[in-house]
């Protein structure tokens, strides 16, 4: 059996997760493609590009970033390379991308098996009834979903999946990398510093964080040190609301190599993730557990009814409710050294439990299902719909 992933691109996270599959899949004697159309650009250009392909790794366009590439010509590049591999079973990412509408068109063409793998919610990405009515269609053709968590469960519900259609473990990191520990001396010191880390764009919620801080500073003998990693549009509106409320315990860095990342996450007291919907996961705060940090997550967040445990691990809080958040700063603060250790070792535990095997079980899961499950025979105006779609990239 020969399997194929393709995607946008597979940065940041993928990499970890795709060789571990690699080796999972070669393992069980299934044949393993990976397929990124394209090799420069995305949200996460900082992390850089492979230095090396492996050999079952495959870039269309590689100098390329995905928005200067037209979805016609990703299409046209995409199919030749299927056709090249000739798969038995293809997973895509979304439908809303050329690679997830191109590789469903294919399947359906060629009496293939797909599998979507997607982490958005429906309250995420608001729809018209349209759009919705269009996406079910698709859906209709796709023969299994990994998603992240059983919280997805209703969304893919909602798009006409029966559960057992339904796997997941998608949204994992390496959680080794993480745990490693850079840093001699004790995680979670009292001297430690408030962290936050992301692109600074308004889902992310930077500004309501920075109101909330001033307001706990305002509360505190001896506040913490807030550090933002991390760059972005709204990068000069959040430094100018600093400098304007003279909150001098505020630090700017730019994003870090994951390395560095990992050596600020160690030395911090606690991670806050204020997004609001649109975070569809927020694998930021796999690492911060990973690293043993407590985490103070916003409820519209994707991983914190899967993540976070109220009062053991962290706290969540509303994304509009600025005095919410104030007061879970200053509770913070409040905390003794060895209950914030035992948040951050809760942390780990959790956290244990959604690394690279989480992914590779649940990728191989939905492989087995649909082996056995018969190719998708849409009818006509799907087919036109099929036709007509493919997808589209709108960069953040």
């Amino acid at each position: 059996m020969r399997v194929v992933i393709t995607h946008t691109d597979f940065r940041i996270y993928w990499p970890a997760r795709l060789n571990a599959l690699t080796a999972y899949l070669n393992n069980k004697r299934i044949e393993f493609e990976i397929v990124e159309i394209a090799g420069a650009g995305s949200p996460y250009a900082f992390s850089g590009s492979l230095a090396s392909y492996p050999a079952n790794w495959h870039c269309l366009f590689p100098n390329k970033r995905m928005e200067d590439i037209s979805p016609f010509d990703a299409n046209i590049a995409l199919r030749r390379k299927l056709n090249e591999l000739q798969p038995d079973i293809i997973f895509a990412g979304a439908i809303a991308f050329p690679s997830g509408a191109t590789a469903i068109r294919y399947a359906i063409e060629h009496k293939k098996k797909v599998i979507i793998f997607d982490d958005a919610r429906l309250e995420d990405v608001p729809r018209s009834w349209l759009v919705d009515f269009i996406k079910k269609k698709i859906y209709s053709c796709v023969n299994a979903i990994l998603c992240p968590s059983e919280a997805w469960y209703p969304t893919f519900k909602y798009f006409g999946f029966k559960r057992s259609q339904i796997f997941y473990g998608l949204n994992v990191v390496d959680n080794s990398f993480w745990n490693e520990q850079n840093f001699i001396g004790p995680n979670n010191s009292a001297s430690g510093y408030i962290l936050t880390v992301g692109r600074q764009i308004p889902k992310k919620n930077f500004l309501l964080l920075l109101n909330a801080y001033q307001n706990y500073t305002s509360k505190s003998v001896t506040p913490k040190e807030l550090v933002l990693v991390g760059n972005g549009p709204e990068h000069e509106l959040l430094v100018d609301f600093v400098e304007k409320n003279r909150l001098n315990t505020v630090k700017f860095l730019p994003f870090k190599s994951q390395d560095e990342l990992k050596n600020l996450f160690q030395k911090a007291y606690y991670f806050v993730l204020p997004s609001r919907h649109g975070e569809t996961w927020g694998l930021v705060v796999n690492e911060a557990m990973a690293t043993g940090l407590p985490v103070v997550v916003s409820n519209q967040v994707g991983c914190a009814s899967t993540l976070v445990k109220e009062g053991v691990n962290g706290y969540t809080f509303s994304p509009n409710n600025v005095n919410e958040l104030a007061d879970l700063l200053v509770k913070m603060d409040t905390l003794g050294a060895i209950k914030r250790r035992e948040m951050g070792e809760k942390s780990k535990e959790i956290i244990n439990e959604w690394g690279l095997d989480r992914f590779c079980q649940g990728a191989y899961d939905a492989i087995q299902f649909v082996s056995g499950s018969t190719a998708k025979n849409p009818g006509m105006v799907t087919r036109l719909i099929l036709k007509i779609w493919k997808g589209r990239y709108r960069p953040v």
